[in-house]
Formats: C-alpha cells, structure tokens, sequence
C-alpha cells in the first residue's frame, strides 16, 4: 500500500495568478485615482449621494469580479464609467417605476424661498434632476465630467449628432429653469 501527499503548488508567473495580484494592484491604484470623480457623475446623474456610492462600488465590484477577462488592464477605467452610467440608468428607471405605482398621500411641500440671488449648487443639482434622462446624462458627461463629443456618444450609444442635440436642449432647458429661480 502506498501513501501518496498533497504537496500545495505555488504561483508560477505562467499559471497567472503572479498577473491577477498585479492587475488586482491596479485596480487599486485606479480606485484610489477615479473613485471621487464616479461619484460626482453619479451623483449628478441620481441626485442622491448614498445611491451614487452604491453606483459607484458596484460598478468597481463588477470590475473585480471580471478582472481575469479583463484583456486590456488600461481599459478598465472605460469599462468603470459605462458600468457607472448604467447603474445609475437602472436606479432611475426602478425610481420612475415605483413613482409611478406610489400612493399620492404626501402633500408638496410650500414653495421654496426665492429671496436668495444667484445659482448654488442646490438649485443647479434640483434643475438637473429635472430634465429628460438622456439630455442629463449628456449634460454631466459632456460639461461636468469634460468628455468629448465622441466619448460622450460612446458612453451614451448615440451618435455625435444626438449629444449634441441633447446638450443643446438640455443647456436651453436649464437656461429657462435658472432664469425661473434666480
């Protein structure tokens, strides 16, 4: 009778776990680089910071997760920011949902005091909320984020044409909302 031992096999840079810790290092680095500017985009995306936060570190752990398909390690960021954009394109869209199927019980509040001049970023954040889903995403993508035009149709799934169509109706749009406020 023979007894055979399991002897632990180590790392061997050709097996590519010596590649996963590097990646994994990367991703790190690109966490502790992006993570803030994410959350803006999210945030002005949604309108609400914790929902953003979620958007954010969901869109990061789907990127660890799939990090041993990851062909490009330098694509990662890119593939950050459309996992953001369509986090935060679901959040909307469950938020239109359950508006839609909410008891009308609350009362709107009185309206808000006018007396202060000028935009904040209170007011400039409740007027982007207000605007269509695709003229606000290009709006944060296109001025706030400093996209290009071409980027900004990436990340959307438009056409150069269509992002600037939109920006252009969003600016007009948000132009009329501030004149109404300030």
């Amino acid at each position: 009778m023979t007894v055979s031992i399991a002897v632990p096999v180590t790392a061997r840079p050709s097996d590519g776990l010596a590649d996963m810790d590097e990646l994994t290092a990367k991703l790190t680095d690109l966490y502790q680089q992006h993570y803030r500017q994410l959350l803006r985009i999210a945030a002005l995306l949604v309108d609400d910071r914790p929902s953003a936060e979620d958007i954010v570190q969901d869109a990061f752990v789907r990127v660890y997760d799939s990090r041993s398909r990851l062909r490009d390690p330098d694509k990662a960021l890119a593939f950050l920011r459309q996992a953001v954009l369509n986090r935060a394109r679901s959040v909307l869209r469950r938020r239109l949902v359950a508006k839609r199927y909410q008891p009308r019980i609350a009362v709107p509040d009185a309206q808000p005091d006018n007396s202060s001049r000028g935009v904040d970023r209170a007011v400039l954040s409740a007027a982007l909320a207000r605007l269509p889903r695709r003229q606000r995403e290009a709006v944060v993508l296109r001025y706030y984020a400093d996209f290009s035009e071409f980027r900004t149709a990436e990340l959307m799934g438009v056409t150069r044409g269509a992002v600037k169509s939109y920006c252009s109706r969003g600016v007009a749009r948000l132009s009329e909302m501030l004149r109404e406020r300030v």
